[in-house]
C-alpha cells in the first residue's frame, strides 16, 4: 500500500473525523472524552464510539478554557464576561461575571487547585475550591498571557514591554517586574521553574533565566508564535511559527542560550499552527496552517502524517495517558485518534 493511501487508512480505522457548526477554541481531555470549546459559545463533548453531544454556555464565542483543578470538569470563559465551569453531565455553575469585559485568558493548577482567568488589566484568582474570586492582581495594561509554575504557586502574566512574576497563592505577596520593549503575549514558565518565555507581537520568542534575571532573545521565525509545550522533562520546549516545528533545548542551566535549536516535521508551503508532546514518550504532535496533522519522533526525522485536509489547525491535544489524540481546524472538522486500539 503507497505510503499516502497508509496514513489515511491509520485515522479510517483507528480514529473519527466529526464536523461541528463553529470553529473550536480549545480541545480538552477528560479521560477519554474530549470537551470541544466553541467559538459559538457552546462546549461539545465527543466520547468514544457516542455521538457529539453539544451544549449552550455562553452568549458568544468562547476565548478561553482549561479543565477545572480536580480534571473532573473544565472552565471557560468568554466574550459575554463569564467564567464557567461545566461537567460532562452538562451542569453549568457560573464562577464569576465581568461585565463589558472578556475573559481571554484561563491556567489552572492541579498542585495547587488555584484558577486564575486575565480580564482586562487584572489577574482574577480563585483558590482552591472557592464558588467565587478570591483576590485580583492589577497590572498597567491589558494581559497578554498567563502561566502557573509546576506547584501551582508562582504566577506570570504579561502585558505591554514586559512580564511580572507573583505568587498567586498569597495576595499580599511582592513583585518581579521583567522589562523588554513590545508586546507580550503568550507565556510559559519551565516546568523547574527555571525560566519565563513569552511570545512576542513580532516574530520570535523572548525569556528571562529568573536565576539572575538574564534575558534571552529566541528568534527565526517567520511567522508569529502562538503556541507552545514543554516535553516531559523539561529538556525541550516545542514552538510554532514556522514551517517546521522548532524546539529550544533547556537541558542546561542556560536553557538555549549559545545552542541552536531542534527542528521536527518540516514542511514545504505551510506553516506550523500547533504543537503537543506526548505526554510518556518522546513524540511530537504537530498542526499546520493547511489542515495537515502529524506525528514526529525527537530521535529522528521521521513523520507520519495523520490528516491531511481542512483548514488551519486551532487545537491539538493528547489525554493524560497518551491514548488518545485530538485535533480540530477552523472550518470545525475534528479529527479524533485512538492510540491504544493500535496495540
Amino acid at each position: 500500500m503507497p505510503v499516502a493511501e497508509a496514513e489515511a487508512a491509520l485515522i479510517h480505522r483507528y480514529g473519527r473525523h466529526v464536523a461541528l457548526n463553529a470553529a473550536p477554541t480549545a480541545l480538552l481531555w477528560l479521560g477519554t472524552t474530549a470537551a470541544v470549546a466553541l467559538g459559538d459559545g457552546s462546549v461539545c463533548w465527543i466520547g468514544d464510539g457516542a455521538d457529539p453531544q453539544a451544549m449552550p454556555v455562553h452568549g458568544g464565542a468562547i476565548l478561553s478554557a482549561c479543565r477545572s483543578p480536580d480534571g473532573a470538569e473544565i472552565v471557560t470563559g468568554g466574550d459575554d464576561g463569564r467564567v464557567c465551569r461545566i461537567s460532562p453531565g452538562g451542569k453549568v455553575a457560573e464562577l464569576g461575571v465581568f461585565a463589558r469585559r472578556w475573559v481571554e485568558h484561563l491556567v489552572v493548577s492541579p498542585a495547587s487547585g488555584l484558577l486564575v482567568a486575565g480580564v482586562g488589566k487584572e489577574a482574577v484568582v480563585w483558590a482552591k475550591g472557592a464558588g467565587a474570586p478570591s483576590h485580583r492582581y492589577a497590572v498597567g495594561s491589558t494581559i497578554g498571557g498567563l502561566a502557573l509554575d509546576a506547584k501551582g504557586k508562582r504566577l506570570a502574566i504579561t502585558h505591554y514591554n514586559g512580564a511580572t512574576l507573583l505568587y498567586g497563592t498569597n495576595p499580599e505577596s511582592g513583585r518581579v517586574a521583567l522589562a523588554w520593549t513590545g508586546s507580550h503575549l503568550a507565556c510559559t514558565l519551565h516546568p523547574q521553574g527555571r525560566f519565563l518565555l513569552t511570545a512576542l507581537q513580532e516574530t520570535g520568542l523572548h525569556g528571562w533565566r529568573l536565576a539572575d534575571l538574564r534575558d534571552m532573545r529566541m528568534g527565526g521565525y517567520t511567522a508569529k508564535t502562538r503556541c507552545f509545550c514543554w516535553d516531559r522533562k523539561g529538556r525541550w520546549l516545542a514552538t510554532s511559527g514556522d514551517a517546521a516545528a522548532i524546539l529550544w533545548p533547556f537541558d542546561g542551566k542556560d536553557g538555549p542560550m549559545g545552542k541552536a535549536p531542534l527542528l521536527r516535521a518540516g514542511r514545504k508551503n505551510a506553516r506550523v499552527t500547533q504543537v503537543a508532546f506526548h505526554p510518556k514518550d518522546d513524540v511530537l504532535a504537530v498542526g499546520y496552517d493547511d489542515g495537515v496533522v502529524a506525528l514526529a519522533r525527537l530521535a529522528d526525522e521521521n513523520t507520519l502524517l495523520l490528516d491531511t485536509e481542512g483548514d488551519a489547525v486551532t487545537v491539538l491535544a493528547w489525554n493524560d495517558a497518551g491514548t488518545r489524540l485530538g485535533w480540530g481546524g477552523e472550518d470545525g472538522r475534528i479529527g479524533l485518534l485512538a492510540m491504544d486500539a493500535r496495540a
